[in-house]
């Protein structure tokens, strides 16, 4: 086993930027505080560095303005282990002492890193270990004189017999080690301080710049205040796999993950009256999985939690996770400080751009587009109800077309199951009649016969569509009536007949949630369809659900029924619905001359119809101009 001590030092050799390390070198600076605490980073930078560590939890950047084409940076965030180290020496009282090489250049280097979520399983030995040993030594002559400092720096603290630890970073603990038992020189470097300014993170640079997802390092400040600071904490020195992820307790990533998963499901559902089945979620989670084993990582990051929901679900869940993850809690208003807005290789400070020294490398940004929709919500939303009046609503033309162009899906698909069920194949004898039936000629190609269709031919259109989501069976008659035996909530309350605007659109019944009740905008509306009828042409729909025509109707999908069969002007109605409707209904039909055809709600694409039942009710037509602000 690797052994990270030498005399009185002790060694925490982490990977800057994940939370994982931050949790070891909390616990082990609780667990056995040192007499001073080393860390590699520059002393140059050091007052406002502790200036920015005071200010944790919010998100500091110090940048050192004395460059003139580009310029050094240090992002202060909670999930780095060498911050974590200044801040929990600060909690307890240590000194901190910054043992690194202030260098006025530095290349970037893309090392490949590990998935830290093994280190729970294999334990902070186990894992640091295995990393170097499949690390190739780094040939940089820049880290040789860093190395050069920080193993100088070290003997002159070991010379007065104190017990130190020192937080660096993996790449360097091998060299410094070797350094450390021959005398080091100080290598020439800056003595004095820099110019540096200290600024405060805008909320969107929080919501693509942090070293960790901001619902992690939310979850990982939230963790640290709640750790005792004294008793027995299993720290870097235990070996014992799986020892951190059972015993400590820490932030999980994959816990963490589901239960941010969880979270924006029931947005979801709040936001858009869609509920998501188990298993929907399940393959969420499973895509998801598959997506980051293709890059190399054994838990899924933000990027492939968002694809994952985009992919099985749609944009709309996509949009939750993204704001439920990007959302960092503590963000400083005050005013105290300047705020900067951080991009992958610049900082834009007042309007004026600075090239960054060394780029901040993050996959949120190729998120950004889910951050910049237009998804406009108010911070206040009573103010839009208490404005909604409802007197002159209207629909949202968009979504008109939408549902015309899948009403005629509809006409054309019971058309096509009419054609099907009247078709006739039969052995070739004197023509071809409509073409050869391919599959039953070759399950009787032992015959030696040729098999040919005969499509039937469908008399009469679709006059009528009638589509049912939920029967709802709480809004049943008897219950307008106040005669209802069931205590249960009526989820669809809301009944309208609306007529076509113009000879393109079909008149149309529904019922649905309450308009004015979930309001994504100002006079907009979001509601959902329990079912609906159309039938055209238009202008010719009274209100159903007051006509007495319709009264024997036993619920709200039976009065859909009725006046599909009543306004039909052409032969079929078809019937679209979870169960068929009742025998009664059949004869009904068959009296006015009309054939009733059904079709089940499962043989639809359920995308599309989650798609079809949501739609937008806008408080006039003045509010259609700026509809589309607030809608997908």
């Amino acid at each position: 086993m690797m052994d990270f001590q030498y005399e009185n030092l002790t060694f925490f050799p982490v990977l800057h930027g994940k939370l994982e390390f931050a949790e070891v070198v909390r616990r082990a600076l609780l667990a056995d505080p040192p007499d001073v605490v080393a860390v590699e980073l520059p002393s140059t930078w050091r007052v406002p560095l502790i200036q920015a560590v005071n200010r944790l939890p919010f998100l500091s950047l110090l940048l050192d303005e004395e460059g003139e084409e580009s310029h050094a940076f240090l992002a202060v965030e909670p999930t780095d282990a060498l911050i974590e180290a200044v801040r929990t020496a600060k909690d307890l009282g240590l000194p901190v002492e910054l043992i690194d090489l202030d260098m006025e250049t530095y290349p970037m280097e893309r090392d490949p890193l590990p998935d830290t979520f093994a280190l729970r399983e294999l334990g902070y030995h186990g894992f640091v270990e295995t990393y170097l040993k499949h690390t190739p030594p780094r040939q940089l002559g820049e880290d040789a004189r860093r190395e050069t400092m920080m193993a100088h720096a070290l003997q002159q603290l070991l010379r007065d017999g104190r017990r130190v630890a020192c937080v660096l970073g993996a790449a360097h603990v091998q060299g410094v080690m070797a350094l450390l038992p021959q005398p080091q020189p100080r290598p020439l470097a800056r003595a004095r301080s820099r110019r540096i300014r200290l600024y405060n993170w805008s909320l969107k640079s929080s919501m693509e710049c942090m070293a960790e997802a901001p619902y992690l390092a939310a979850a990982y400040e939230r963790w640290r205040t709640t750790l005792p600071a004294a008793g027995p904490h299993p720290g870097p020195e235990t070996a014992q796999p799986s020892a951190l992820r059972q015993e400590c307790g820490g932030v999980d990533r994959e816990l963490e993950s589901e239960d941010m998963l969880r979270q924006a499901a029931a947005a979801y559902r709040e936001h858009y009256l869609e509920e998501l089945n188990p298993r929907q979620l399940e393959r969420l989670g499973t895509f998801a999985i598959k997506y980051a084993r293709v890059d190399g990582l054994m838990v899924p990051d933000l990027f492939h939690l968002v694809t994952a929901a985009r992919g099985v679900v749609d944009d709309d869940l996509a949009y939750e996770v993204w704001d439920l993850s990007s959302h960092y809690p503590w963000q400083d208003g005050s005013g105290m400080l300047p705020t900067i807005d951080l991009e992958e290789t610049a900082a834009y400070v007042k309007g004026r751009r600075m090239t960054l020294h060394r780029k901040i490398r993050r996959r949120r940004p190729q998120l950004r587009r889910f951050s910049r929709k237009k998804r406009l919500r108010e911070a206040h939303g009573e103010s839009w109800k208490s404005e909604w009046s409802g007197m002159s609503i209207c629909s949202h033309q968009p979504e008109d077309l939408v549902i015309e162009e899948y009403g005629r899906y509809l006409r054309h698909k019971a058309a096509s199951m009419l054609s099907a069920e009247r078709s006739r194949v039969e052995p070739f004898q004197v023509s071809l009649k409509d073409g050869v039936d391919i599959r039953e000629t070759l399950r009787n190609w032992h015959e030696k016969k040729l098999y040919v269709r005969e499509e039937g031919r469908m008399t009469g259109g679709v006059g009528s569509v009638v589509v049912v989501f939920d029967a709802d069976r709480n809004g049943r008659r008897d219950a307008l009536l106040g005669d209802s035996g069931d205590d249960g909530m009526e989820r669809y309350p809301w009944r309208v007949t609306w007529l076509g605007e113009h000879d393109q659109e079909s008149d149309m019944a529904f019922y649905a949630t309450e308009a004015g009740e979930n309001l994504v905008g100002p006079g907009i509306s979001r509601c959902e369809y329990g079912g609906f009828v159309m039938t055209y042409p238009p202008m010719r729909m009274v209100d159903v659900w007051n006509d007495p025509a319709f009264q024997y109707a036993r619920d709200k999908t039976e009065t859909l029924l009725l006046a599909g069969l009543d306004y039909a002007e052409q032969r079929h109605v078809l019937y679209v619905a979870e169960k068929p409707p009742r025998s009664w209904f059949q004869t009904l039909a068959g009296r006015m001359g009309k054939t009733l055809i059904y079709l089940p709600l499962g043989q639809l694409d359920p995308g599309t119809v989650r798609k079809i039942r949501s739609f937008h009710v806008l408080d006039g037509k003045q509010v259609r101009d700026r509809a589309p602000e607030y809608i997908r």
